[in-house]
């Protein structure tokens, strides 16, 4: 992910742990050099949900959505990273909404590599997949706002309507959007707010 944005470089030895699982997190961090492996689990119990390498990033749920760490970063080789803060983070949200939709899009992929069952990975997957879409909606329009009918919406996707429907019913009691006559909608800096932190809840279990 390549930003103009200011941000700080930083340099970690092979073996060095970044951040643990269940810290706080007021950074993300994208790789300029190295490999970094992200692991979810207790120590003895872990998994490796990926080994990430130059030019990708990880950090961002804890921007996103202001949650803990929910993974363990450590640089598997020597390591140079540039570090995101938070203030801007949210400079470059607001200045390009399609930054959201490539960590989600992201999110969804290391979602596929964990273990959880089946089915409850495939309504994560969908959850995350349908927010996506309705993100995309929004990149096109200043200041955001979308109108989307259900049916027509789930047609597009090749969801089906139930999940659809569920999926933004969820999003409109977390504050992100309105329901009217079987439409979705959303308009506002802070009912994006809300729906992407929705979409990071969704991803909370298997991101960092």
């Amino acid at each position: 992910m390549a930003t103009s944005a200011p941000r700080d470089e930083l340099f970690f030895p092979k073996g060095t742990v970044i951040f643990r699982q269940g810290e706080p997190g007021d950074e993300m961090f994208v790789i300029e050099k190295g490999r970094v492996r992200l692991t979810l689990g207790t120590a003895g119990h872990e998994k490796e949900v990926a080994v990430l390498g130059r030019g990708e990033f990880f950090g961002e749920l804890s921007l996103l959505s202001g949650a803990a760490r929910s993974a363990t970063a450590q640089a598997v080789e020597d390591s140079n990273l540039l570090a995101i803060g938070r203030d801007v983070f949210a400079m470059m949200v607001q200045d390009d909404l399609d930054v959201v939709f490539r960590m989600m899009n992201a999110q969804g992929q290391r979602l596929s590599q964990t273990n959880q069952p089946i089915q409850q990975l495939m309504q994560r997957l969908g959850r995350v997949r349908i927010l996506i879409h309705c993100l995309r909606l929004l990149l096109s329009e200043q200041p955001p706002a979308c109108t989307v009918d259900i049916d027509a919406f789930a047609t597009d996707i090749g969801l089906g309507v139930d999940e659809v429907s569920a999926t933004l019913n969820d999003a409109v009691r977390h504050g992100a959007g309105t329901l009217h006559d079987h439409r979705w909608r959303l308009e506002g800096q802070d009912q994006l707010q809300k729906l992407i932190e929705v979409l990071a809840r969704y991803a909370e279990p298997i991101a960092v």
